[in-house]
């Protein structure tokens, strides 16, 4: 006789066990993404094939992104549906460089979408990270500096991009080793206008295992999210919608900008509902309120 433990019992009784999701991707994002769709909701990610992600803009810049990250997730998201035929679909989009208040220390933003066409469900789920080896440099001809840059990349299990400085329309990609790298920076700096070469981290998932990680993470946060069913609806996806702030002051009262409740929604009915904070405060300290102070 077969027994299946409680989780199993659940997962099997989810509107997405044994669905079949796509995932808009041509970088092996199914790596990171379909082991937690499959263990926490039973379902398949399929790659939509016959489509290209990189003509809504690529990370070494040759062509430009033109939407918001929401948006071009969502752009995606129509495509795997063309693609594949497909009720539900996956689809992300990251942006990474320096942090504006603090340069010298790069970041980034992940972005991923869900969409099912047929219950009405669309969720957005974000992650900002400062795990991340994105870096740049120009170089010119012969610099000897190239191979520490290289080094510090994780080069060549980490990619990386060359073009020239004054012109980003034709990026070296793909290339996996030193002598490869060094004789790509010297013929993309005599090239360039100025003379320099652009050398920067190459981030598209496949070459990028840091960036996979992240996406990874990103994608047990997502299937987390759609595990939860709405309470009046039964859609998939209950979840965060909306903070609202106004913790009382533990002094006297009044209102502070701490985060007084959370309100939890369904993306397919518009049902909502408050909950209480996490940490189970219930006033703020007496310096965060401006009466007070």
């Amino acid at each position: 006789m077969l027994f299946r433990s409680p989780a199993e019992n659940v997962t099997s009784r989810h509107p997405y066990a044994h669905e079949r999701i796509a995932l808009a991707t041509i970088h092996d994002k199914d790596r990171a993404v379909a082991p937690p769709f499959r263990r926490v909701l039973g379902a398949e990610v399929v790659v939509a094939a016959d489509i290209n992600t990189d003509s809504l803009g690529t990370f070494s810049g040759d062509i430009p992104r033109l939407d918001p990250l929401v948006e071009t997730c969502l752009t995606k998201a129509e495509m795997a549906f063309a693609a594949t035929g497909l009720d539900c679909a996956i689809a992300s989009e990251g942006s990474y460089g320096p942090i504006e208040r603090l340069p010298l220390n790069p970041g980034g933003v992940e972005i991923m979408a869900f969409v099912d066409r047929k219950r009405g469900v669309r969720l957005v789920e974000t992650l900002a990270t400062h795990r991340t080896n994105w870096r740049m440099w120009r170089f010119r001809p012969g610099d000897p500096a190239v191979l520490a840059a290289a080094k510090a990349i994780g080069f060549p299990e980490f990619g990386i991009f060359v073009m020239r400085n004054c012109d980003y329309s034709e990026p070296l990609k793909d290339i996996r080793t030193i002598e490869q790298l060094v004789a790509a920076v010297d013929s993309e700096a005599r090239r360039s206008d100025d003379g320099l070469a652009l050398l920067i981290s190459d981030m598209r998932a496949h070459r990028n295992p840091t960036r996979m990680k992240v996406l990874r993470a990103l994608g047990w946060k997502l299937a987390k999210r759609l595990e939860r069913q709405c309470p009046k609806c039964e859609a998939p996806g209950f979840g965060p919608v909306q903070s609202r702030r106004g913790l009382p002051c533990e002094a006297c009262g009044e209102a502070t900008h701490w985060i007084d409740f959370e309100i939890d929604g369904c993306s397919a009915c518009g049902h909502a509902a408050a909950r209480p904070r996490k940490d189970g405060r219930t006033t703020a300290p007496k310096l965060s309120c401006r009466a007070c102070r």
